[in-house]
């Protein structure tokens, strides 16, 4: 009997992946046990194999990460971020079943268990053909793993691209509260839902206008021109006074600064007064910065009052 033939054949047939439980229905141990010696098939994790020649991509490792663990798991933390298309693949690799169940993990997987996990419901979808938890729930668990200095601007980063939100956030964040690095994650929750969507935005709203010596403001505030409606980084609606932060990335074009300048002239058409500053502003002079602002703040309240 022609074995190398039934293998081929048998790994084939599932995708080019199969378990050692699929392969010995059709082959002998002892058979199975020589080609996996002589490396003709390669061991991706225990009992997943793939052919010596088949593809060994990215998507193959994860593939075979979710056989190893059985359908019980979804791809988790680190892995799932790399699934949702924004982070490097990194080892280990990382998947979660329930609480109440058992799987060995690798040095290459890590395998968690979570109390009422169910790969079935809606805490997890399907995303390039492998099941991944949802992004909400996946920013939670990879929250400890992330270099400190990545947390934020990641999380910044998906809420500005509209893939969260500070409720979605929030939800998952209940389900684990005790997660590692909480405190920096409720208040980038918190930041999100203030509005903030960029680093700068946060460095402002940390540094510059939620001091007490200046009145609540109102991040993303949304206003309406005569063709369009656009989102103030920072408002104050009581007196129409508007900041905008001005990134490098963004705003250092001759193009970008006429379309800024373009923006202004409507909105002062329409009665607002719009303060404009870099990112070195507030990173280096977060009190000038307040101070200009409380200086204007009550310049147009006095105006308004006057009026």
């Amino acid at each position: 009997m022609e074995w190398r033939t039934i293998i081929r054949e048998t790994v084939q047939n599932h995708g080019g992946l199969a378990t050692r439980r699929q392969l010995l229905r059709r082959v002998p141990r002892q058979v199975l046990d020589g080609y996996v010696a002589r490396r003709h098939l390669v061991r991706i994790f225990p009992s997943v194999y793939r052919l010596r020649d088949g593809v060994g991509d990215d998507t193959t490792v994860l593939r075979a990460a979710l056989l190893h663990t059985g359908p019980v798991a979804a791809l988790s933390h680190t892995t799932a971020l790399h699934v949702w298309g924004l982070r490097d693949l990194e080892w280990p690799l990382h998947a979660t079943i329930d609480q109440s169940l058992r799987r060995a993990g690798t040095p290459d997987l890590v395998v968690h268990r979570r109390l009422r996990f169910d790969p079935l419901s809606g805490q997890c979808v399907q995303r390039r053909g492998l099941r991944v938890t949802t992004l909400p729930r996946t920013v939670i668990d990879s929250w400890p793993l992330l270099p400190t200095a990545e947390r934020r601007p990641l999380a910044l980063d998906m809420a500005n691209r509209g893939l969260v939100t500070a409720a979605q956030l929030g939800d998952a964040l209940a389900e684990r509260p005790n997660v590692g690095g909480h405190r920096g994650l409720r208040q980038v929750i918190e930041l999100i839902a203030d509005g903030c969507r960029s680093e700068l935005e946060a460095h402002g709203v940390l540094n510059v206008f939620r001091h007490r010596s200046l009145p609540r403001g109102v991040g993303q505030y949304r206003v309406q021109l005569s063709d369009r409606h656009v989102l103030l980084d920072r408002a104050w609606p009581e007196v129409k006074l508007a900041v905008e932060l001005d990134g490098a990335r963004h705003h250092t074009s001759p193009e970008d600064r006429r379309r800024d300048l373009a923006r202004d002239r409507e909105l002062a058409a329409l009665g607002w007064v719009v303060l404009r500053f870099t990112y070195a502003d507030v990173l280096r002079d977060p009190a000038g910065v307040r101070a200009k602002v409380l200086e204007v703040y009550r310049a147009r309240l006095a105006q308004l009052r006057v009026g």
